[in-house]
């Protein structure tokens, strides 16, 4: 049996690329389908070989003047021809879009297909797009056609509900990491010994990096650390700037961007993550940074901040400490307490472990995801 004839019910994601590395959250719901079988809808095809699903149909897959009658034909219909007959020939029944500024893009397919359409949410699509008045129009018409939109906390629900989206469209969805394959490690560490932190972000506004450095340099007199950085990006001078003003660019190692493995292999190195969140000066915010979560899947103990949906994630006092957003003080408090009571490192980090395999655990979460597919098909019959 082929999978285009496999009794599974097939079900079309959408995003604009297949698939940046930064988004390797959406692969692991692929991956972690079961009941569904998933095909990919996108304009543009990258890192298949890192990300590899036999079913993408992609706009770049098509010569260049079939292309631009391709966006021709969106312009006029609301919808690609490609796309709407690979969900034909799949008898796709029902449509996962990923990001709101997708979902609109989407709702014309959404009505050619006749089926029903769910759209996740995960960050920038519900503070910064909307923040332009244009974008929150559009939002009207996704909240009106998308049957179920999905968002990572209580934060992100508040905002939808207050940007017009009715309430009972709203589901809470906490997006899943193959704990499984990641091995947990108790952190032990005492009172007076060498505390190893770690950053894993783009090196963007809304990440605080180098914020989380000014806050940590001010300690560096009082205790021993070191300070681990995965990324990159453009806010990078600033960053180096704040390492060497700081006085600690003997203690730092700037690792670049890396791949996943690198990363959790570079976690069991370090005692506790730093992820320093804040707002930016386009409404940029978090969701809930996966990082946060693959460490605690390993063990580490968290010092983060208050924002967005960070504390849906990560509980001040049980998985480490969190800081008031955009507060170097505060933070720095934070990174303190963490020095002192260090003692309760291991306590963090058996609760970290417990938390991410009760609640980001990929297979439930895929599970709990094709039941509201399910719940929505039927709906429709």
């Amino acid at each position: 049996m082929t999978e285009a004839t496999s009794d599974r019910v097939c079900c079309a994601h959408y995003a604009s690329t297949y698939l940046p590395l930064t988004q390797n959250w959406i692969y692991r719901t692929l991956t972690h389908h079961r009941l569904f079988r998933p095909i990919f809808l996108t304009r543009k095809k990258e890192n298949l070989n890192l990300f590899p699903l036999s079913q993408v149909y992609s706009l770049d897959d098509q010569g260049k003047l079939l292309q631009y009658a391709s966006i021709a034909f969106f312009k006029v219909l609301g919808y690609f021809g490609f796309m709407q007959r690979a969900c034909h020939d799949n008898q796709a029944q029902i449509l996962h879009v990923h990001f709101g500024y997708h979902g609109v893009k989407m709702i014309g397919l959404k009505k050619k297909l006749k089926i029903p359409m769910i759209c996740s949410f995960y960050g920038d699509d519900v503070f910064a797009f909307p923040a332009i008045p244009a974008n929150r129009a559009r939002y009207q018409d996704l909240f009106r056609d998308a049957d179920k939109l999905l968002v990572l906390g209580p934060y992100m629900k508040a905002e939808l509900i207050r940007l017009g989206c009715p309430e009972h469209k709203i589901t809470i969805h906490h997006l899943g990491i193959d704990a499984h394959t990641i091995r947990f490690e108790k952190r032990i560490v005492t009172r007076g010994s060498k505390i190893r932190f770690l950053i894993a972000s783009s090196f963007l506004e809304k990440k605080g990096i180098a914020l989380a450095v000014r806050a940590l340099a001010a300690l560096r007199t009082q205790y021993d650390f070191t300070l681990d950085i995965v990324g990159d990006g453009p806010l990078k001078p600033v960053i180096l700037e704040a390492i060497e003003t700081g006085g600690i660019k003997d203690r730092v190692t700037l690792h670049g961007y890396k791949p996943y493995a690198y990363f959790i292999d570079l976690a069991y190195r370090c005692d506790v993550l730093i992820q320093a969140s804040r707002t930016g000066s386009k409404n940029n915010k978090e969701g809930t940074p996966m990082a946060i979560v693959d460490a605690m899947a390993t063990g580490m103990a968290i010092i983060a901040t208050k924002h967005s949906d960070i504390p849906e994630v990560a509980h001040d006092g049980v998985h480490g400490f969190l800081a008031e957003e955009n507060d170097v003080d505060s933070l720095q408090q934070c990174l303190a307490r963490m020095f002192e009571q260090a003692d309760r490192i291991e306590t963090f980090s058996v609760a970290a472990r417990a938390r991410v395999e009760a609640e980001f655990n990929a297979a439930i979460q895929t599970q709990r995801l094709e039941g509201y597919y399910t719940a929505l098909i039927k709906a429709r019959k």
